[in-house]
């Protein structure tokens, strides 16, 4: 298998003027992964969408790395940026005699450093996001250049020959740190996470994001600050569900392309849980960042997928309260109505809502273009309507009947979740 060069246009330009100069490519194999020990997300299953392995070391799919020429007497030089586009042994090809790497030398003595980011793989829309430090200030990146005492060249493939294919530690895999208690893995951690959004929802985002871990102290369950900046707190890098969510409010923000959201949940006091009551704006905008989260895990179109978050499962028929007003409130009964109209396992109503069916099932992406529909402003509807309830379920509703104009939508997305009493104006 491949891995893939960050820059396809370039890359493949690159390669054609190469193969006219009949200059011979280089090809460096090697297997990169991380120490996984995550606990809030599924394990390979199926309809999991590349799950968690706690307790093993997995395959780094999606991160970046750079390829570097080692020299002894001058500077080492850097001979480009990849990402692992797939799971065990992965290769970059590149060019040598004509790169601005070479200055002459014959072979390359070619290591990996890792950058700490991530992105899509196979994207159409280039966007990654970086862990950072608290104040924004990159993490150093892990380098396998000096390889161990007594044997320097350990993780090295050395003079890397036109023709051939050449390995960096090919009896074994790259691991950054096998220390899971440590910051940097679990920074790693999260930022694989974070991987999973972006292979769902990279296409809607139009700026790259900067994961802060550790995060700040004043964020204790961890938030998103502005559509670029999220915080993951120092204790939460291991909950393989929590970066998702987080990037669920900035997807959210950057759709309607502005750094906040209407999101009050302080009806119970400060703070809110899946299940507590809060006004329609705190349920929706915390409802639709908690189906964000379990999108990012579980494939809505395998009608097999159990889509279980914080323990609680995002597909269960019965509303959380057996009085059907008194779900208005409740972030999980949103995350449900979105998850409803996504997946593929279309249940019958039960509870208070048994008369209501789950009866559709749009795109994912296509149901996170429903917020491009709301108008910028902060009247009834709009993208930043001011008061307690604005910004709800039913906003979302009016503002769609025509993108998501199947007849059940109404039935699927407020009947069956018991929604219909979030405010309507």
């Amino acid at each position: 298998m491949t891995i893939a060069a960050r820059f396809f246009i370039a890359i493949a330009t690159f390669f054609l003027f190469a193969t006219v100069a009949t200059a011979a490519p280089r090809t460096v194999c090697f297997n990169l992964r991380f120490a996984d020990d995550r606990n809030n997300c599924p394990a390979p299953a199926n309809g999991v969408l590349r799950g968690c392995q706690a307790g093993s070391d997995v395959d780094a799919i999606g991160h970046q790395i750079e390829l570097w020429d080692k020299d002894q007497n001058s500077p080492d030089d850097l001979i480009g940026t990849w990402y692992v586009n797939g799971g065990g042994t992965q290769c970059a090809t590149f060019e040598w005699e004509r790169s601005a790497a070479s200055l002459g030398e014959h072979d390359p003595d070619v290591y990996m450093r890792y950058i700490n980011r991530v992105n899509q793989t196979g994207f159409s829309n280039y966007v990654f996001v970086q862990v950072v430090r608290r104040d924004g200030g990159a993490h150093p990146a892990t380098t396998w250049r000096n390889g161990q005492p007594g044997d320097p060249d350990r993780y090295v493939a050395n003079n890397c020959t036109a023709g051939s294919t050449c390995y960096m530690f090919p009896s074994g895999y790259l691991l950054p740190t096998s220390d899971v208690a440590s910051e940097r893995a679990q920074r790693i951690m999260t930022l694989d996470s974070a991987q999973h959004m972006l292979q769902v929802y990279s296409d809607l985002m139009n700026r790259n994001v900067k994961l802060h871990f550790p995060g700040k102290d004043d964020c204790t369950t961890s938030c998103a600050t502005d559509r670029e900046n999220y915080h993951i707190f120092k204790t939460q890098g291991r909950d393989g569900i929590l970066s998702t969510h987080e990037l669920g409010h900035v997807l959210q923000m950057q759709i309607f392309g502005q750094d906040s959201l209407t999101d009050d949940v302080s009806k119970g006091g400060n703070g809110w849980s899946l299940t507590s009551d809060e006004f329609d704006s705190g349920a929706t905008t915390e409802g639709w960042a908690s189906y964000v989260a379990v999108v990012s895990w579980f494939d809505p179109n395998n009608s097999a997928s159990n889509p279980v978050g914080w323990s609680v499962n995002f597909d269960a028929a019965t509303p959380t309260n057996a009085t059907c007003s008194n779900n208005r409130g409740i972030p999980l009964q949103v995350a449900r109505a979105f998850w409803d109209i996504d997946d593929w396992n279309n249940e019958a109503g039960a509870g208070a809502a048994g008369r209501a069916r789950d009866a559709l099932a749009y795109g994912t992406l296509d149901i996170a273009r429903g917020w491009q529909h709301f108008a910028d402003g902060s009247g009834n509807r709009q993208n930043d309507e001011s008061d307690m309830h604005g910004l709800n379920a039913r906003d979302y509703y009016w503002n769609n009947t025509w993108w998501l104009a199947a007849p059940e939508f109404f039935e699927t997305f407020i009947e069956h979740n018991c929604l219909q009493d979030q405010d309507n104006n």
